[in-house]
């Protein structure tokens, strides 16, 4: 005759002793902590992401230094013509591999991750779709040539007497040229900057360079100047 067993029993767990829930205060406290936490990081990963962008911006324009001195090898000693057109004189120059042609103006997605887009530039604004730029050269470069020659020709490096203080290229506000009215300090109030020499670096734009006759008589500007 089988064994009968009496039926089984579910007892109720005990909570293991010495645990216990949160506390409200306790709750508020992590959460204040998070808080200040976050407060502190948010920014600080900010600003870390606006420093490799401005070094990544000094380095599209320290290779466009580097394009412009390889097409004036190739023209005579002359730089692009100071126009909107300069990225077309220097693609080939800036990618000598790419299959990807480059004539009039550029669509945005051609210029997109490329040497001659700023990636801290404002592309949703209306002046950016039209000109598509983040960059611009100098027009006032070589007072001695006329405004015709610097756009059809551009100009001779051999006429910038102070290479190394004159800009080429620069950080402009949706537009085609590097001038006063168009510069853009977008790096911490900085404006990056191509000098002709080929170097680059992050300058503040003071009162001296924003004076009326800067652009006709200081070396930054037209290359020969004090």
């Amino acid at each position: 005759m089988p064994t009968l067993h009496p039926p089984m029993r579910n007892h109720p767990t005990c909570p293991a002793a010495g645990l216990r829930a949160f506390t409200l205060v306790e709750l508020l406290t992590v959460i204040v902590i998070i808080g200040i936490l976050a407060a502190i990081i948010i920014p600080t990963v900010g600003r870390v992401r606006e420093t490799a962008s401005a070094a990544q911006c000094i380095g599209n324009l320290r290779s466009m230094g580097v394009a412009v001195r390889l097409y004036s090898e190739d023209n005579k000693g002359r730089t692009p013509r100071l126009t909107y057109t300069f990225i077309q004189d220097l693609w080939s120059y800036a990618y000598p591999n790419t299959t990807v042609s480059f004539s009039g103006e550029a669509l945005p997605e051609q210029l997109a991750g490329t040497m001659f887009e700023c990636p801290l530039a404002h592309k949703d604004a209306v002046p950016f779709v039209t000109t598509k730029r983040s960059y611009g050269m100098n027009a006032a470069l070589d007072p001695s040539s006329n405004q015709a020659e610097r756009e059809s020709r551009g100009i001779l490096l051999s006429r910038v007497t102070q290479p190394s203080r004159a800009a080429l290229i620069g950080d402009v506000r949706d537009a085609s040229l590097f001038v006063i009215g168009t510069l853009n300090p977008r790096h911490n109030n900085k404006v990056n900057v191509c000098f002709v020499d080929g170097h680059a670096a992050a300058i503040t734009i003071t009162d001296e360079l924003r004076a009326a006759d800067a652009q006709a008589n200081h070396v930054f500007w037209n290359g020969v100047g004090k």
